[in-house]
């Protein structure tokens, strides 16, 4: 939170650390602070059903918008992908053979439905893996992270060797009549010959109105994305302009189906759900 004065303090925090097998299976879960349910995590994959385990493990922290319901929120993406953090890393023949057969398998398991523009069946993605190119992806050197509000990003450590990195930002403010929302959004890898680049970076600018929580306008700017296809999916966000953003969580996907939508962008447009707790707590005093 930042008072009228600038003075910045805040408001609520949580760390969540999970340990998974090869598998993707969880076998190790801790939050802090300490949340009862967290237990019932351990033995969930951490992918295809995940959010369902959070839900019936912790179902209070989505309902009280929470900053761990957003940690837990961003799970089963970042576990699907973080793996292209090695890719970064020089790897050997059998390694580059295994990559091509589970990104080939990968793919024809999403024939059936495909899961966001990038992977559409006619794109530049599956063509690359056809023709046994592996990591495709068009890479960016990350830039600063720069606002207008000195304390709008928080500090990180220095990443390991092997690392893939989320970061989010979700502010937002009474403006008037209404309530506007800043978001920015990025994926980042490092490897040991550069240093940070970008995967996946969205920013976004909404407007919400603050008797009905319905959204006015918004728009979403592509700043990096990996394959030609991806940034369409900026044209379809106003398929949700009218809607109630605490139901956005739960609505994205459907909103925003298939090749209409993207897996990363759905993960930043469900946070808007957040912004009614957010802007009802401005008002509070610190502490």
């Amino acid at each position: 939170m930042t008072s009228a004065a600038g003075q910045p303090w805040v408001r609520d925090e949580a760390d969540l650390e999970l340990e998974l097998d090869g598998s993707q299976v969880i076998t190790g879960a801790t939050t802090r602070p300490t949340r009862r349910g967290t237990e019932l995590l351990v033995g969930a994959t951490a992918v295809r059903g995940f959010r369902a385990s959070v839900e019936a493990a912790l179902p209070e922290e989505r309902t009280s918008a929470t900053p761990l319901a957003l940690l837990l929120d961003d799970v089963s993406t970042v576990a699907m992908i973080g793996t292209i953090a090695w890719s970064q890393h020089r790897a050997d023949a059998e390694d580059y053979r295994s990559s091509i057969e589970a990104a080939s398998a990968f793919l024809a398991a999403q024939d059936a439905k495909v899961a966001c523009s990038g992977f559409r069946r006619d794109g530049y993605y599956r063509k690359s893996i056809d023709r046994e190119t592996m990591f495709p992806h068009w890479f960016r050197a990350a830039g600063r992270l720069e606002t207008d509000d000195e304390w709008a990003w928080h500090e990180m450590e220095t990443p390991p060797d092997v690392c893939f990195r989320r970061r989010r930002r979700i502010d937002t403010w009474s403006d008037g009549a209404c309530v506007a929302v800043d978001a920015h959004y990025r994926d980042s890898v490092w490897g040991p010959e550069h240093d940070e680049v970008a995967l996946h970076e969205y920013s976004l600018r909404a407007t919400v109105d603050p008797g009905s929580n319905l959204l006015r306008t918004i728009s979403v700017e592509a700043n990096v994305l990996p394959f030609p296809e991806c940034p369409s999916v900026t044209r379809q966000v106003g398929e949700l302009v009218g809607r109630d953003v605490t139901a956005l969580r739960a609505e994205v996907h459907r909103a925003l189906p298939g090749i209409h939508g993207c897996t990363h962008l759905n993960d930043m447009l469900r946070g808007l759900s957040d912004v009614p707790a957010l802007v009802e707590a401005i008002d509070l005093p610190p502490g």
